[in-house]
C-alpha cells in the first residue's frame, strides 16, 4: 500500500508522471551532471513516509522514464532510510545504475550526506560490479555501461585512497561525475575492486 502525501506532494508526483523526460535536467558542471527541475517538496521534506512513496513509485509500474525521475528525487533527500532503499533498487536493471551513481554522491555539493554504514553500501555495490548491461539514460539520451556507475560508486564509498589511480583529478572526482572509463582503465579498476573485501 503506498502512503498518501499532502495534496501538494501529491502534485508535484503529478507534474513528474504527466511529463517525466523534463523532471530532471541538467546541472550546470560536469560534477553535477543531473539537478531535478520539480519535486522540491519532495526532495526536502522531512516525513519519512515520502521516501516510503518515493520508493513504491519507484519499484511501481510505471514508465521507466518516471521511475528514473522519482529515483533521482529519492537520492536527493536526507534521512536515514534512504540507503535502504537505493540498496534495494540495484536489484532493478532500470535503476541499477542511477541507484549505484546516487549512493556514490551522498554528501557531495547538492546531494545531502546521511548516516550511513559505508562498509553495508560497498558490499550492496560489490554484488554488481560484474553488471555489463546497458544503461540508457533518458535525461541525457547516452548508453552507458551500468557496471561504471556500479564501479565509480564502490571505488567512492570504499574510499578512492584505498585504489591505484594514477590521475588525481579522477581520484579526487570519481563517482561524482557521468563515469567515462577507458576499457583499460575499467579493467584495471574492477581487479582492485574485486580483492577488496
Amino acid at each position: 500500500m503506498k502512503p498518501t502525501l499532502p495534496s501538494i506532494l501529491e502534485a508535484e508526483l503529478d507534474a513528474i508522471r504527466k511529463d517525466p523526460g523534463e523532471a530532471i535536467g541538467f546541472g550546470e558542471k560536469a560534477y553535477l551532471p543531473y539537478e531535478p527541475n520539480v519535486g522540491n517538496g519532495l526532495m526536502n521534506s522531512d516525513d519519512i513516509k515520502v521516501t516510503e512513496r518515493l520508493l513504491a513509485e519507484a519499484r511501481g509500474n510505471g514508465s521507466r522514464v518516471y521511475r528514473l525521475a522519482v529515483l533521482h528525487l529519492l537520492g536527493k533527500r536526507v534521512d536515514a532510510t534512504v540507503d535502504a532503499a537505493l540498496m534495494a533498487l540495484l536489484n532493478d536493471p532500470d535503476l541499477c545504475a542511477t541507484s549505484a551513481y546516487l549512493l556514490g554522491r551522498s554528501g557531495f555539493k547538492g546531494y545531502p550526506k546521511r548516516v550511513r554504514d559505508a562498509s553495508t553500501v560497498a558490499a550492496a555495490l560489490h554484488q554488481h560490479l560484474s553488471d555489463e548491461t546497458k544503461f540508457n539514460d533518458p535525461f541525457y539520451r547516452r548508453t552507458f555501461r551500468t557496471q561504471d556507475f556500479v564501479l565509480a560508486a564502490f571505488v567512492r564509498v570504499s574510499g578512492p585512497e584505498q585504489f591505484r589511480i594514477d590521475n588525481p583529478d579522477l581520484a579526487d572526482m570519481i563517482g561524482y561525475g557521468l563515469p567515462s572509463f577507458t576499457d583499460e582503465l575499467r579493467a584495471d579498476l574492477l581487479k582492485q575492486a574485486l580483492h577488496i573485501d
